[in-house]
């Protein structure tokens, strides 16, 4: 038979094991809103998808040298990820952390699970000094990653509305 002092510990123990297990549970991935943009753009696949196809979309397009209207301003992206003379890329990694800022970000700004913690975006293009036609050209390829994945009109307008939004903190910095 129990002490009242040691159902008075057991109940303390137990308090505190299911106050850490419901933090533990409830903070790391809180469920989106079933009519949230990000649910209706696919949840994490869909963000995915359309990021993966954004990078692969700017890559070509910054690809095609002479032509390309958006490798001024992506030059140091570019030669971070890029040996030279048989010398190490400087970083490696700057391609997949890129593309993890941008999935974070999506997921963010549709109210998804995720919170972004990058840079903001006036810091992550100051002195990039991206021109209008540079943005459009990105915007143009945004669309079509939105295309390509199937994403659906109503989402679209909406996700291209938030994404124009911080359009002034990376145009002409």
């Amino acid at each position: 038979m129990f002490t009242s002092k040691m159902q008075r510990s057991f109940t303390g123990v137990g308090l505190l094991a299911l106050t850490l297990f419901m933090a533990a549970c409830g903070s790391d991935d809180p469920k989106p809103k079933t009519n949230s943009l990000y649910v209706r753009m696919g949840a994490k696949a869909g963000i995915e998808g359309v990021a993966d196809q954004m990078v692969a979309n700017v890559g070509a397009e910054i690809g095609t040298g002479s032509s390309s209207v958006m490798k001024r301003s992506h030059q140091a992206l570019v030669d971070a990820m890029t040996s030279v003379n048989g010398a190490p890329a400087p970083d490696p990694m700057r391609e997949t952390r890129l593309r993890n800022n941008v999935v974070d970000q999506f997921t963010d700004i549709t109210g998804g699970p995720i919170t972004y913690q990058g840079k903001s975006m006036l810091v992550a293009h100051t002195n990039m000094q991206v021109t209008e036609a540079e943005y459009a050209a990105w915007r143009g390829l945004l669309d079509d990653a939105l295309a390509k994945k199937n994403i659906g009109a109503k989402e679209k307008a909406e996700f291209t509305t938030l994404i124009d939004a911080m359009k002034a903190e990376v145009v002409n910095h």
